[in-house]
């Protein structure tokens, strides 16, 4: 490796930040990754105790992640790589109705999840995701930008029919997002059902938080050391922090890239204005309380994941069988279950003591997993005031003029998951992306 010259400061160690900071490295640079916490990963964070993994921030990794899984391959974890089939459920009307998307013909084609005619109103949606697939990409947001004109419920009020909205389209977009058709836009369902496509994703042996660890290892990464100000001087970037004895610190570097949330981003860089300003100061974020439960023993579903209507509980939004995505996240013949609400629960949640959590979830869950209150031997909750960006009607857009202010040769730039959709492989991209602009300005 030829080590490079330009100093580089790289502001948050979740995956975004140490992607940015591992490509940096591999280029011969020697950045220093700078982190408020006490960990490294950000909103992907495991928890390990009595050979169980709680996985209590992001929790799977899409089939379609394949830049996510082409790092960990990378990195040298490949051996902790496995492949899960997504087999999931869908409740109706008390029943579940079980989806095996590797027979995806013979599973539409089969299910009464649906009525008939509702399959057949559904090609509209599904030509209108194929007439877009090109634009549902990481480089260039104003594709889906040009369709980002009505809401999720719009859409289908106007080209579908009420079924499909209630038992497909929300579904889709409140089961990982956990947002309604009100608030999401037409391009997020159709990013979602992207993301979707592939019949199975992929768990790692030791956690979701297995990724961000592998590449700290590899780098300068200063945990509990918070920046509270980024200023531009010219072409160089000063940082203004705290160090791990409490002692304020300042220091020039040759670029920076910050990848902290929307509203830190604001209160630290004074110097960001315009466009660039109305985009973060417009960012929204949903907030999540979810609970991993630890069983005695694996409820009898035998499906890998549920996604819920809103006709069918007001709350859940889904659930995620952890045994199921990945091995050794409990010992042998136990089970975990992760279970996800709706936004507007987990805000009134978010400070409610953990048994009232649990006993409400329980109950949410009761019509699909049976009574599990004598199973119950532990829990986690994870508790995300800021788990992912809104992206209702018009957000889009919005990142479209965004990504066009954007000066590829400013000190300062920035990498995050909010555009142009949520969730780790889009902070993994945006963060390499970030790294491929500085590398360019400073060779």
């Amino acid at each position: 490796m030829v080590a490079r010259q330009g100093s580089v400061a790289v502001i948050g160690a979740g995956i975004a930040g140490l992607t940015a900071a591992y490509r940096l490295k591999q280029a011969g640079y020697q950045p220093v990754v700078f982190e408020a916490c006490d960990y490294p990963g950000g909103r992907i964070k495991s928890i390990r105790r009595n050979g169980m993994i709680f996985d209590v921030g992001a929790f799977i990794y899409l089939g379609s992640y394949q830049q996510s899984i082409d790092l960990i391959r990378e990195v040298g974890l490949d051996a902790q790589l496995g492949r899960f089939d997504a087999y999931g459920a869908m409740p109706r009307d008390g029943a579940l109705h079980f989806l095996d998307f590797k027979k995806p013909l013979r599973t539409i084609l089969g299910t009464s999840y649906l009525s008939a005619a509702s399959k057949l109103k559904a090609l509209k949606l599904f030509r209108f995701l194929a007439a877009n697939w090109k634009h549902l990409n990481y480089e260039d947001v104003r594709g889906v930008a040009a369709i980002d004109t009505e809401s999720v419920r719009s859409y289908c009020e106007r080209e579908l029919n009420p079924e499909l909205l209630d038992y497909l389209a929300t579904v889709v977009v409140r089961g990982p997002w956990l947002v309604n058709a009100d608030t999401a836009s037409i391009a997020q369902l159709l990013w979602t059902m992207k993301n979707f496509f592939k019949p199975y994703f992929y768990g790692l042996d030791d956690g979701m938080d297995a990724l961000p660890r592998a590449l700290a290892a590899t780098l300068d990464v200063r945990l509990s050391q918070p920046v509270h100000e980024v200023l531009t001087h010219g072409e160089q970037v000063e940082l203004g922090w705290t160090d791990a004895q409490g002692q304020s610190r300042r220091e020039r570097f040759d670029a920076c890239i910050n990848t902290v949330t929307a509203d830190r981003v604001l209160a630290m860089c004074p110097q960001v204005t315009g466009v660039q300003r109305e985009f973060f100061a417009s960012t929204r974020y949903v907030s999540s309380v979810n609970t991993h439960l630890a069983l005695s023993r694996e409820p009898e579903n035998p499906a890998a994941y549920i996604m819920v209507s809103p006709r069918e509980s007001e709350n859940l939004s889904g659930v995620i069988v952890d045994h199921k995505k990945a091995r050794g996240r409990v010992p042998a013949g136990k089970g975990m279950l992760t279970v996800f609400c709706r936004h507007e629960w987990c805000v009134e949640n978010l400070d409610t003591p953990d048994q009232q959590v649990i006993d409400q979830v329980l109950g949410f869950i009761k019509p699909y997993y049976g009574d599990l209150r004598a199973t119950l031997e532990d829990f986690e909750i994870g508790r995300w005031p800021q788990v992912v960006a809104f992206m209702g009607k018009g957000r889009f857009r919005q990142m479209a003029a965004y990504q066009q202010a954007c000066d590829p040769r400013a000190p300062l730039q920035f990498a995050n998951d909010l555009l142009p959709i949520g969730g780790v492989n889009a902070a993994l991209v945006s963060g390499d992306h970030a790294a491929r602009r500085v590398m360019s300005r400073l060779s």
